[in-house]
């Protein structure tokens, strides 16, 4: 019944989404916030669409300019497909905006990504998330490059906005300044900015020095003031999920200068150390808002009770969490 009425659904709003030119369903991407959103799951690991919806809502009530679904907090290389697709259609089907989705491709496949971008593309999604393969290691410059250069050439649509992904302590693949300077001259119009969770800020500086006009977004929360103060466009990040006021406070906080982080945000970090962060998060929003948000896929699995225990302990003592 679910898929029917989803179907139904589509077919009433996509002859709006599609009447219009891409150019005018695909804006410019905006500069901010965006939470690295984390995927509340049923007991059978399937994702829970309307408590999804519920939560990019509250995210952007909460001043976060967007979302970015399937990244790796999202845990989206543990999810097919089909099932991102239709993830990303029934988040529409609730309401929500389009234009604050950036889509991670979640896949070293490059027909999966295609697919994916051709579906964000449809529906007018700000941007697309795409990390480099990240399988075969040792990879050098000319296969990353081959590797975008497929997927923005089979896709062949100028309206397509791509970040490229440098977390090279998961996908073994960095990205290099050559990289990032070959596919802005090739794709000047498509490839517009980079996430940077690696946690280099160096790198993160000379990015935005020797591209002034890429935007950068941060993946490590203790670099948004910073980096924002330097140029950067914002941060696409994981503890925007539980504190989305403070973390978009630090955006403001960057665009007036270089201040030092809040103590909350070292707190928070000394909270974390240690522990696996999605599994600490889900352990921190099931705790806020219940059962739904405990399951995760394997390979990860929750914290045991005794670090769930110890980190909510710790959140508490530094005024993070109310009884």
């Amino acid at each position: 019944m679910k898929t029917v009425l989803l179907y139904f659904a589509l077919v009433i709003y996509s002859p709006f989404l599609m009447a219009l030119p891409l150019s005018q369903t695909q804006n410019n991407l905006v500069e901010g916030i965006y939470a690295a959103v984390l995927t509340p799951m049923h007991s059978d690991c399937s994702c829970d669409h309307k408590q999804l919806a519920s939560h990019c809502f509250e995210l952007i009530q909460h001043g976060c300019c967007g979302v970015a679904l399937f990244g790796t907090t999202g845990e989206g290389p543990s999810f097919s497909l089909a099932e991102r697709i239709e993830t990303l259609q029934r988040l529409i089907v609730e309401g929500f905006d389009p234009k604050k989705i950036i889509l991670a491709n979640g896949s070293s496949g490059i027909w999966d990504t295609v697919e994916l971008g051709r579906e964000a593309l449809k529906h007018g999604c700000a941007a697309l998330l795409v990390a480099p393969p990240s399988f075969y290691k040792n990879i050098a410059d000319e296969g990353v490059l081959a590797f975008y250069r497929a997927i923005i050439q089979k896709i062949e649509n100028p309206n397509l906005r791509i970040l490229l992904y440098h977390i090279p302590q998961l996908s073994g693949v960095p990205i290099s300044l050559r990289v990032i300077e070959t596919l802005r001259k090739e794709f000047p119009e498509i490839v517009v900015g980079i996430k940077e969770s690696e946690g280099n800020l160096p790198f993160t500086k000379t990015i935005l020095e020797t591209f002034p006009d890429f935007k950068v977004f941060v993946g490590n929360e203790k670099h948004i003031i910073e980096s924002v103060h330097l140029g950067g466009a914002g941060a696409i990040c994981g503890i925007a999920n539980l504190y989305p006021e403070l973390i978009c406070s630090l955006y403001s906080k960057g665009k007036k200068a270089n201040s030092p982080n809040p103590d909350r945000i070292n707190a928070i970090f000394k909270a974390l150390n240690g522990l696996p962060f999605i599994p600490a998060a889900k352990a921190l929003m099931e705790k806020k808002k219940g059962e739904i948000w405990h399951s995760i896929r394997p390979p990860l699995v929750p914290l045991d009770k005794i670090q769930s225990e110890g980190f909510i302990t710790a959140l508490r003592e530094h005024g993070l969490l109310e009884e």
